[in-house]
């Protein structure tokens, strides 16, 4: 089933509007025949007044109210507040109201008939105000109805989001309901990343020149309109790709220290001229760093010369041995690692000494010996 055109939904509102008006007058008109009758029979009953002079003055006391108001509504359509006219209707029918409560003894029907009057009054006070709006609205002078939002899932749950979408519908009727929340999404995020950017700049500001220069600087200059300006010049290519860089899965696979592999590769190849003999290996995956061994015939490990840099490059610990004869790789013998650094200096630190030999610190702290 297709859905209707907006031309049908108009021509549809226009029929309602033409029947609303007609069930509402004649609402209007049977609902001030039975208020009039409890007037007239009060003021019989309670004021001893004839009938025939009874109708005509409860008439007017009934129907002034409304008169009253339809002055007012013309007042203010031509932009005129008309309070006075405003609070004289409503004191005449509060009047009206309380007369048909006082004049009958039977007060469940002095209750009917009140009610009555009260009924009337507000229909004809609820139409008026509504067409006020619509000659409002039509000028421009009231923003348009706005999208319906969801109780639970928009008031309740995102109160304020969904005030700014209301009031963002408000200023553009073409907004919808769900384009105008993700309006609202899009303007608070805005907001947010500006208001950062803004004190990131105040306090460069006041870090680069003196006190007096930077109060001058934030007063001359706005610091949401530089944020702005720089937000909307972001390289996001270049920045994604540079994120994108450190991310590869070559890079996170290295380690940490991948950045210095070459450097780090060129410096052990020159060392290895002042050992001749030693084997320097790849970088292993348990973080040793390709400590260089000792030559294959010697049993045990060699200190390094004098000269030499107490770095983990330049230690092979004592019993170390090959992981796997065909791979090449070496592995530390970390208790043997920690006795000799501890030989060497006994204040050194786990962190310092894991540094020297490439472990974790808490793997140190699991050879370190124990004070008594």
């Amino acid at each position: 089933m297709s859905t209707p055109a907006i031309n049908e939904y108009d021509a549809d509102l226009q029929k309602t509007v033409r029947q609303t008006s007609i069930m509402r007058q004649l609402f209007y008109f049977v609902v001030l025949i039975v208020a009039l009758a409890g007037q007239v029979s009060g003021a019989v009953e309670a004021l001893g007044i004839p009938l025939i002079w009874a109708i005509p003055a409860v008439g007017a006391l009934e129907l002034g109210g409304i008169v009253v108001l339809a002055n007012a509504d013309v007042r203010r359509r031509l932009g005129e507040k008309a309070t006075a006219s405003r609070v004289l209707s409503a004191a005449i029918a509060a009047f009206a109201v309380a007369f048909n409560w006082m004049a009958h003894d039977n007060k469940l029907m002095a209750g009917f008939f009140a009610g009555m009057s009260a009924l009337g009054y507000l229909v004809w006070l609820m139409h008026t105000e509504n067409q006020r709006r619509d000659r409002l609205r039509a000028k421009g002078d009231l923003p348009p109805t706005t999208p319906a939002y969801e109780v639970v899932g928009h008031w309740l749950r995102h109160p304020w989001l969904t005030l700014r979408a209301k009031n963002l519908a408000k200023a553009d009727p073409s907004l919808g309901l769900y384009t105008s929340i993700a309006a609202a999404k899009a303007e608070k995020r805005k907001e947010q990343r500006t208001s950062a950017i803004a004190k990131v700049l105040h306090r460069k500001i006041r870090s680069a020149v003196d006190p007096s220069t930077a109060d001058i600087a934030v007063a001359v200059y706005d610091l949401d309109e530089i944020a702005v300006r720089l937000a909307d010049g972001a390289d996001y290519e270049g920045l994604t790709a540079l994120i994108a860089a450190d991310l590869a899965p070559a890079r996170l696979a290295a380690g940490p220290n991948a950045a210095d592999l070459g450097s780090a590769t060129s410096g052990r190849n020159a060392r290895s001229s002042r050992f001749p003999g030693s084997s320097i290996g790849p970088r292993i995956a348990d973080g040793t760093g390709g400590l260089p061994q000792p030559p294959r015939s010697a049993p045990h490990a060699t200190e390094p010369p004098a000269d030499a840099p107490a770095t983990r490059e330049h230690f092979t610990a004592p019993g170390s041995k090959r992981s796997n004869p065909h791979d090449g790789h070496e592995r530390v013998d970390t208790r043997g690692a920690v006795e000799y650094w501890l030989a060497r200096d006994p204040t050194m630190t786990a962190p310092a000494i894991a540094e020297k030999i490439g472990k974790h610190p808490r793997t140190v702290y699991r050879h370190m010996p124990r004070a008594n």
